[in-house]
Order: C-alpha cells, then structure tokens, then sequence
C-alpha cells in the first residue's frame, strides 16, 4: 500500500528526510516522497488512471466502477479517495490485494494512478448489492454470498424487494456466472429465483374493480429458471440470448398453477470518451417474448430500451437517462411496467399512478452534480408517463429533487410536483 495509508502523514516525511539524509534517493522515491508531502495541499492532479496497466475504459470492469475510477481523472491527488477505490476494487473484483502505484505525469504538476492487482484463485465473499430504504415503500434490499473460482462465480442470496415491481417479492435466488466460455467474448449465466408474492390493498382493490373474471391473475408464488449467452462481437458492443422458465402458483385455488415462459434478448452499446470532457454512452434494448409453443399460459411482447448519456468536466457532472417500454399481448404482472420507485418518478408514490402498472412508459432524469473527492452533491428532475394502450388518463408526471453520494451511500429527497401538495419523500441506501 502507499506509504501515506499506512502510517502519519508526520512520520512519513520524517522517515524520507532521514533517508535523504542517510545517502541519494531512486528517482522513483523521490517522487514517492514529494507526492506525499504535497498530498498536504493536494497539488498534484490525477491525469490518468489505469488498472493493471490497463486505461479504465478497456478494463473489464463492472460500469459503475469503471465510472468511479473514471471520475478521478481531472481531480487532486487525495490518497484517502485513492485507497477508498483500491479497496472497492478489491472487494467488487474479489481480488487478493490491490495496490496504489504513482508516477509522474507529462507535465509537472501531474500525475498517473495504476492500482496494481493480485487475484485470488479462490474467493469467498459476501456482498450486499442492494440496500434501500424508502419512507412510503419501506425497506428493500439483498444479501449475497458468492464463491469465485477462475472465470466461475457461484452466488446465493436472500432478497425483499418492494422497489422494482407492482408487488413486493422476497425470497432466495441462486446464480452461476462463467465469464469465459471458449474465450473471454463469450459468457454464459444460469440463474435460479424462488419467491414470495405480497400485494398491497390499493392493487388488490384495483383487480376488484376491473372485476375478477377479466383482471389480471394475483400469484403467491414465482419461480423462475434462466439461462443465457452474452457474446461480445466488437469491442463496445454486446448481444445476449436466453431463455426464462416462470411458474407461478395463482391465489385462486381454480387457477391453480400458471406458466410464462418466454424468449430473451438483449442488446447493449457501452463506450467512454476520454478527453478534457469525458463522455459515456450506455444504450440498451431489451425484448422478452412470451411462447405458448414453449408451454406458457401468456402471449406477449415486452420491448424496453434505455439511452444514458454522462458528461463529465472537472468536478462537474451532467446526466441525461431515458428509458421506454411497450408491452403487447396478455402479460403477467412482473412484466409491467411501473413508475415511481427509487429510481423512476422519485417522490411519487407507483400506488397513486398505477397500482396495476402499465403496458406503456417512457420516463426521462436529467441531473446535474459537483464533485469534490468522493462527495458528490446533484439536482435532479423527472418526468414521465405511464399507461395501457388506449387508455391514457394520467399524463406526464414530474418531480424534482436533491441526492448526495459518499462512496457507495445515497440520500436522496424527492418531491413529486402535484398542485396544492409538497409531501417530500426520503431514500437512503447503498448503490453498488
């Protein structure tokens, strides 16, 4: 580890003002030392960051941390910042160890950061890759517990999610990921769900309403069996094909035992342009296709696209996200569309906009932040819609909020904008 993290910053400059005494420094020590003592002001600017000698926006790294190692380019030198990302590198990338490397810069005020790294050849780990609290949805989150041997990951963990879909679903899940099928361009996952199905009064008296005979079908249960292959054709671009094997066991005793099986895709573009102002794009489409021929009781169409657009210069942050959704056909309630989670419509409250959900949504975030060391603070605004096909009574929603973010922690507060009414909602959570 860099000599900073270890000891007093006090100690440190005495101990290399006594070896310069002792005899002639290394070239590479010299600048350890200047770098070190000059961390007192942060003179230095980080110019490039790279992991194992590799730029960021070629490292295999998962998104939102290539965005956190990305976001060190263009700021001071702040070892506690730096030795907070080798320790996020380590724990997300379950690696053995990984170390802080500076050297100098093309000018002499700045520097380049490589973390070195150490992989394990066996890793165990736990992990939380969700934890939100919500002050009308109460509390959501997961507990995982994963086993890494070479290219395979082998997790299991325990989730209550009352943030994502019309329902609250809790229960186990189970994953086995191996990220070099024949070559590192070819991945293959299986993943394992089995849940617990509760739905709140506002949903149940919705299906009352609509009446019973013709409403959609309330389940108890669901579990799900999916495979899938994501081949990565060029650099930047990414397809995946699976397939999704849904039963569900229904409330009405009638009913009994109901199948949705269906057919998945999944196109992505990711890519990072490095400069004086650093750019990001993340575009993605998503299709789901309901198969009677594979033995399901629905027959539908899901298609979801998402564009985000980052611009980042100095401390300054702007994000634009857009996302979309059509649902045609009989679809059951996971498939849904809904707004006004933690991430869509923040402030509102999905029971108030569509305690059924939707089967058309469009949803727009624009956000500015500055960001100093690991602190960000940002404005944010929402707006969008979401409706059945015909039957567009809502509108556009809008809201409007602040969000601060230390490492992985987020509080937000949200107010929806509703004539007459300020009713703030609070988040506060970990965002991995």
């Amino acid at each position: 580890m860099f000599a900073a993290r270890l000891f007093p910053l006090p100690l440190v400059i005495a101990v290399s003002v006594a070896l310069s005494a002792g005899g002639p420094l290394s070239a590479g020590q010299a600048f350890l030392r200047e770098a070190t003592e000059a961390n007192v002001n942060q003179r230095y600017t980080i110019e490039s960051v790279t992991v194992g000698g590799i730029p960021v926006d070629k490292a295999k790294l998962p998104s939102s941390l290539r965005r956190r190692l990305g976001d060190l380019v263009g700021t001071r030198c702040d070892m506690n910042t730096i030795g907070e990302m080798a320790s996020a590198l380590r724990r997300e990338m379950h690696l053995r160890s990984v170390n802080e490397h500076l050297s100098k810069g093309s000018e002499p005020d700045r520097i380049r950061v490589n973390f070195e790294v150490v992989k394990r050849e066996v890793a165990f780990e736990i992990s939380v890759p969700k934890f939100l609290y919500h002050s009308r949805q109460g509390w959501s989150g997961e507990i995982d517990s994963s086993a890494h041997a070479g290219p395979n990951t082998f997790t299991v963990g325990a989730v209550s999610n009352g943030d994502d879909l019309t329902e609250r679903f809790s229960g186990a899940v189970a994953r086995y990921q191996n990220t070099h099928i024949f070559s590192d361009k070819v991945r293959f996952a299986l993943v394992y769900e089995n849940y617990q199905e509760q739905w709140t009064d506002s949903t149940r008296g919705a299906i009352l309403n609509e009446g019973s005979a013709t409403g959609p079908d309330l389940y108890k249960t669901r579990r799900n069996l999916a495979p899938e292959l994501t081949f990565s054709p060029v650099k930047n671009l990414s397809v995946s094909a699976g397939m999704s094997f849904e039963q569900m066991q229904s409330e009405n005793t009638l009913t009994g035992s109901r199948a949705a099986n269906a057919a998945t895709g999944e196109l992505r573009y990711a890519r990072t342009f490095e400069g004086e102002k650093r750019q990001q794009i993340d575009a993605k489409y998503d299709i789901r296709v309901g198969l009677h021929a594979a033995g399901s009781n629905y027959g539908y169409s899901r298609h979801a696209i998402s564009l985000r657009y980052e611009l980042k210069s100095g401390h300054q942050i702007a994000t634009d996200e857009l996302t979309a959704g059509t649902i045609s056909g009989d679809a059951p309630f996971f498939e849904r569309f809904v707004l006004g989670s933690s991430s869509t419509l923040r402030g509102w409250d999905r029971y108030s906009i569509n305690p059924l959900g939707g089967n058309r949504a469009i949803h727009n975030s624009l956000s500015y932040g500055y960001q100093s060391g690991g602190k960000t603070a940002e404005v944010f605004y929402d707006c969008g819609a979401l409706w059945n096909r015909g039957n567009n009574t809502g509108g556009v929603r809008h809201s409007l909020g602040i969000g601060y973010r230390q490492g992985i922690f987020v509080l937000t507060m949200a107010v929806p904008v509703i004539d007459g009414h300020v009713v703030p909602v609070f988040m506060a959570g970990m965002n991995y």
